[in-house]
């Protein structure tokens, strides 16, 4: 292998493992609302969408600067994690004991409902976005310059996923979620609101799927087909990393995301293929995903 070769695999990889950690900020949460909840949640790839254009709507008209960058994100992430909560009292309250088929026809006509909202308010097609003067330059690595937002999404996800663990592994919070995802019957006779666990796990997930949007405009576009795109993979994502499992679906958004780069080098007119490839060849091994019980 050439000198140059082994420059374009490591850029390749690095890229690949960004996209991997903006997956996993959107899996997260969707895995989270499965393990606590057993709700297949087709709309969290919508959220994930607000979270986008949200930001777009919330930047300065003077453009984002380093100042004011998180604010604009985090403040993004909170909306979406309010909208969640106002959808979680209106909608999925009555859909939890509910067939699969129903969960899934309601969670994807919000699909549909929440797009028609955002073409409405924004437009179709592509939006260029703006980055903080941080942001705006790249990273040489092995004579090959990499954006430099591709390592905010590595850090963000790394954040991320110490923050769930110590969220789900220290404290009383926590502790009530992981019950709820092993005997929710039992937490109630013991006197806990199942109901409250779950709206609460609801809203972190949509802050996640919120802050997911947010930093992606990062890569400087945000299109209207987003939601569709993502959510696909985030579910290939969740069922490689095993159904319920934040450490699955870490590891899963890493293979899926390397995946799809080098299958942009090897076979780019197909390179979807490649994550689908992953995905049989996990499940022939482990029906159950990598993590998963």
């Amino acid at each position: 292998m050439t000198g140059t070769s082994v420059s374009v695999y490591a850029v390749q990889l690095l890229i690949g493992i960004a996209a991997g950690s903006l997956l996993f900020l959107i899996a997260s949460g969707l895995t989270l609302t499965f393990g606590a909840m057993r709700i297949v949640n087709f709309a969290h790839g919508s959220l994930y969408m607000v979270g986008a254009y949200l930001t777009l709507w919330l930047t300065p008209t003077g453009g984002l600067t380093n100042a004011n960058f998180w604010l604009v994100f985090l403040a993004a992430a909170a909306i979406v994690g309010a909208i969640g909560l106002a959808l979680e009292i209106v909608i999925f309250r009555r859909i939890y004991r509910r067939s699969l088929l129903v969960q899934f026809l309601v969670t994807f006509s919000l699909i549909f409902i929440i797009g028609g909202i955002l073409h409405e308010g924004f437009g179709a097609g592509t939006t260029t976005t703006s980055r903080p003067p941080a942001f705006t330059g790249s990273v040489e690595i092995l004579g090959a310059n990499v954006p430099t937002f591709n390592f905010v999404f590595i850090a963000a996800a790394f954040l991320v996923v110490i923050a769930l663990w110590a969220i789900l592994n220290k404290t009383r919070i926590g502790t009530l979620i992981r019950a709820s995802v092993s005997d929710p019957v039992l937490l109630r006779l013991a006197g806990v609101n199942v109901g409250r666990v779950f709206t609460l796990v609801l809203v972190i997930s949509s802050f996640f799927a919120g802050l997911a949007g947010a930093i992606v405009t990062l890569s400087g576009a945000v299109t209207s087909a987003m939601a569709f795109n993502t959510i696909l993979q985030a579910f290939v994502v969740v069922i490689i990393g095993g159904l319920g499992s934040i450490r699955g679906a870490f590891v899963g958004a890493m293979l899926v995301g390397v995946a799809e780069s080098l299958g942009l080098l090897w076979i780019p007119q197909a390179s979807l293929a490649m994550v689908f490839a992953v995905l049989v060849a996990v499940l022939a091994i482990r029906p159950q995903g990598l993590f998963g019980s």
